[in-house]
């Protein structure tokens, strides 16, 4: 009988590999049943991140593609470099549960892996590339096809072509922004939670996402050193001003500037002092010098470590579903941004009022690349359509310098307020509920 061999893995480098004096954690490396290397996939990430300044986030979502495949690959006992499109179809199709959008990923994973190695020469003759060996006469064995510009992909080839067996992508609504009833909605949902502890920290979640605009990844590396002390909140509060946060854990590595408000900050400090240093001293109590304590603010409740990042989206789903509100928890960066672009316009428009010679339209693609420069987006593209729903939604009016801090207090005081209302209702449907089911024993 022949021996089953069991599936590939991934594994991740650690602070160990270094390159050019340099260290790279985190870069994921296929592993194939028989626990060897595969150099051409590990070759293929290790140069994306190191030379090709991929993050490693993303990098890992196309190694789980690419084990995907060669998973397929192995239970047919295919070798690497002798697949063509037919077997690349056979694998696509099998995919009956994904969505097209997880099926073309997927197939772009595969196929960018293939022309890199056609490329650098590890396979020969499997695609031909444009600018690579489209003057050799010979029959691919994984056919391409131009890609479109500004189509499917936010990151589309750099040789200009994708796998013709990409599954065509179909028209999808876009998901709904919450708005202040449901953010409302959101917190009454936060403060049925049994831990008051734990309400708090997600309280603190909601907001950090909705007047910071913070990704889920830059709200769990927050660190003790970034939250500024006391009487440095009270003293920005003082003068109405936000307080200037650096991020160093971002999407693409890239360092950027947050503005938070004294109040949010506030209450972070005070969660810091209050149910993290308790969670804090409840661990050390029980695990001794086994226990270490983190550097993030926001710790787990079960671990006392901090959150993992699939914790934080299954909180937030479970948030939304609880609060019967639409979408999901990214979607609640899109309503800071929807904020934060009505913000811009309004100072805009203040600055043509207060000096009419000197401008007298609003300069849209600034107001764009303003916004990208503060909630961390690379591409500008990607925000036309929030630019497009705040000039419908604001209506002009003049401001000051402050605007932008202004608006955000606005914003913070309404989403307070709707959570008040949202909290009033549920303890009413209970008090309702509570006196009939008494009339109903009495009778």
């Amino acid at each position: 009988m022949s021996r089953q061999r069991r599936p590939c893995r991934l594994v991740y480098t650690d602070e160990r590999f270094v390159h050019a004096k340099r260290s790279y954690p985190g870069i994921p490396l296929l592993v194939d049943g028989d626990e060897h290397f595969v150099d051409p996939v590990c070759d293929y990430l290790r140069a994306r991140i190191v030379y090709g300044s991929l993050n490693t986030s993303s990098a890992r979502t196309y190694a789980e593609h690419i084990l995907h495949f060669w998973n397929h690959l192995q239970a047919r006992g295919l070798p690497y470099d002798e697949i063509n499109d037919e077997v690349l179809l056979e694998w696509l199709n099998a995919q009956a549960d994904a969505s097209d959008t997880t099926r073309g990923a997927r197939c772009d994973a595969v196929f960018d892996l293939y022309v890199w190695l056609e490329s650098e020469g590890y396979v020969h003759r499997m695609v031909r590339i444009p600018g690579v060996n489209d003057d050799e006469p010979f029959r691919p064995q994984l056919s391409s096809r131009p890609a479109k510009a500004n189509s499917f992909r936010r990151n589309s080839s750099k040789l200009g072509i994708v796998s013709a067996l990409r599954p065509k992508q179909t028209a999808t609504l876009p998901l709904p922004t919450p708005d202040t009833d449901d953010i409302g909605r959101l917190h009454a949902a936060v403060d049925t939670a049994p831990n008051l502890d734990v309400a708090d920290r997600n309280h603190l979640l909601l907001d950090w996402y909705l007047q910071v605009g913070v990704r889920r990844m830059e709200w769990r590396s927050l660190t003790l050193a970034q939250i500024p002390p006391l009487e440095v909140i009270d003293a920005a509060s003082a003068r109405l001003h936000a307080i200037e946060i650096p991020l160093t854990t971002t999407k693409g590595g890239r360092p950027r500037h947050v503005g938070a408000l004294p109040e949010l900050l506030e209450r972070t400090r005070e969660y810091i002092e209050g149910p993290r240093q308790q969670l804090v001293d409840r661990f050390r109590a029980k695990l001794g010098k086994a226990y270490r304590e983190p550097d993030e603010v926001f710790l787990s409740n079960k671990t006392g470590g901090p959150m993992e990042p699939k914790a934080i989206s299954n909180l937030l789903n479970t948030l939304f579903e609880q609060a019967k509100v639409q979408g999901h928890g990214h979607r609640l960066r899109a309503t800071y941004l929807t904020r934060l672009f009505e913000a811009e316009l309004m100072l805009e428009q203040a600055r043509i009022t207060a000096h009419p010679g000197s401008k007298q339209l609003v300069d849209f693609e600034l107001v764009l690349r303003r916004v990208a420069e503060r909630a961390g987006h690379r591409h500008i593209d990607s925000l036309r359509p929030y630019l497009t729903l705040a000039r419908k939604r604001l209506a002009r009016q003049p401001g000051t310098e402050q605007l932008l801090t202004v608006q955000q207090l606005l914003d913070a005081k309404l989403a307070e307020l709707a959570h008040t209302e949202a909290l009033l209702r549920v303890r009413k449907e209970e008090l309702d509920e509570d006196i009939a089911n008494s009339r109903h024993q009495s009778t």
